[in-house]
C-alpha cells in the first residue's frame, strides 16, 4: 500500500472501524508502596486518592513558579500500583519528578520503558476488533481497563481517546508486540500512520504533549479539562493555574484555522490580525479529506472568535471553533 493510499485508508479507518497507530515514544512507569496514591496526587494535577482499580484518569506535571507543562500521562490504577503511561518521551521527566520530591515516603517507582509497547486503536469498532483478535475489551466508560490476552501475550487495553471519538490503548510486552499488533491488524484494524494521526487530532482539538502541550503552555491555554481538578489541593505549579482559572482569560487560546490553500503553512508560522503582527503561533498542520488545508494555532484572546481572520504573507485563515469535526467544509 503506498503512503497516500495509506493515510488515507487510516483516516476512515479511525473514523468508521478502526486504526493501529504505534506510539514508541511513550513508556509506562509503575509506582508502587502504601504511599503512592498520597504522594502522586501532591505532585500532579489531578486527583488520584480515590481512584479504584480498573480506573484511569489523565494527568499533568507542572513547573512550580511558572506552571507550565514538564509531563503529561495517563494514570491507571491496579491493585497493588499506579502505571503511569507517559506521553511521547516524557518518561524520564517524571521519574526524574518522581525521585526530586522522594523524602523517604513509602513509595517505589519503576520505569519499564524497555519492557512494554504503547499502541493506540482508534475508531468506534475498536473494541469489536480486539475481542475479534480474542481479547476481553475494558467496560464501556472512558478510563475503565482490563488485562487479558491476546493469542499467548497478556496485554493491558484501556479505554481512551487519542483522536477524539472512540479508542483503546493497547500497552503489550516488547517481546509479543509484533505477533499481538499482527493478531489486531489480522482481526480488522488499518495500519495507521503519523500524518493520518496528526490530522485527526487537528480535526478533534486535541492538545499534543511535545506540540501543543510543552514548557511554554500553562494547560489552561489549551483542551486539558480532563487532566485537572481545581479542587484536589496543592501540587507544584497550583497557584498558577488557581489564579488562571479565576480570572478567567488566559492570553492565548489553542484554536482551528482553515486555509483556503492546498496546503497550509509550516508548524512555527506567526499570523497577524489586521494591523497586528504575531497574534497567532501554528503549531501543527494538516490536509483533512473534509476540511482541506487546517491547523492547530495558539490565539490571542482578542483574535480567536470564530470567523475572524488572519494572515500571514499573503494567505488567509480561518479562526475555527475546536473540535472541528461539528464543522462543515
Amino acid at each position: 500500500m503506498d503512503s497516500v493510499r495509506q493515510w488515507h485508508a487510516a483516516y476512515t479507518g479511525a473514523h468508521e472501524s478502526a486504526a493501529f497507530f504505534p506510539r514508541p515514544d511513550n513508556a509506562l512507569i509503575e509506582v508502587t508502596g502504601s504511599e503512592r496514591e498520597e504522594y502522586l496526587n501532591n505532585l500532579c494535577t489531578n486527583r488520584i486518592v480515590g481512584l479504584t482499580p480498573g480506573e484511569t484518569t489523565r494527568a499533568l506535571m507542572l513547573n512550580p513558579t511558572k506552571g507550565r507543562v514538564l509531563a503529561d500521562f495517563l494514570v491507571a490504577v491496579t491493585e497493588n500500583a499506579l502505571w503511569l503511561d507517559c506521553e511521547s518521551g516524557c518518561a524520564s521527566t517524571v521519574e526524574a519528578l518522581l525521585q526530586r520530591y522522594y523524602f523517604g515516603q513509602e513509595v517505589e517507582f519503576r520505569n519499564h520503558g524497555d519492557e512494554w509497547s504503547i499502541g493506540s486503536l482508534q475508531g468506534p469498532l475498536g473494541a469489536e476488533i480486539v475481542t475479534r483478535a480474542g481479547a476481553t475489551p475494558p467496560a464501556d466508560r472512558v478510563g475503565a481497563h482490563i488485562e487479558t490476552k491476546i493469542g499467548s501475550t497478556t496485554v493491558r487495553i484501556v479505554r481512551w481517546a487519542d483522536t477524539g471519538g472512540a479508542g483503546l490503548r493497547l500497552w503489550t510486552p516488547k517481546t509479543s508486540a509484533q505477533a499481538a499488533v499482527a493478531a489486531v491488524i489480522a482481526a480488522g484494524a488499518i495500519p495507521g500512520d503519523e500524518d493520518a494521526w496528526t490530522v485527526l487530532q487537528i480535526e478533534a482539538g486535541v492538545a499534543a504533549f511535545g506540540r501543543e502541550l510543552t514548557e511554554e503552555t500553562i494547560p489552561l491555554e489549551a483542551p486539558t479539562e480532563n487532566a485537572i481538578s481545581h479542587d484536589k489541593g496543592c501540587y507544584p505549579g497550583q497557584e498558577v493555574i488557581a489564579r488562571l482559572w479565576a480570572r478567567g482569560r488566559p492570553a492565548k487560546h489553542l484554536r482551528g484555522l482553515r486555509f483556503d490553500t492546498d496546503r497550509p503553512p509550516p508548524p512555527g508560522t506567526l499570523l497577524a490580525g489586521g494591523d497586528k503582527p504575531g497574534v497567532a503561533r501554528i503549531t501543527a498542520v494538516g490536509v483533512s479529506p473534509e476540511l482541506g488545508s487546517i491547523a492547530l494555532a495558539f490565539v490571542h484572546r482578542n483574535y480567536c472568535d470564530a470567523g475572524t481572520r488572519l494572515e500571514s504573507d499573503n494567505l488567509e485563515a480561518e479562526v475555527i471553533d475546536l473540535p472541528m469535526t461539528t464543522v462543515k467544509a
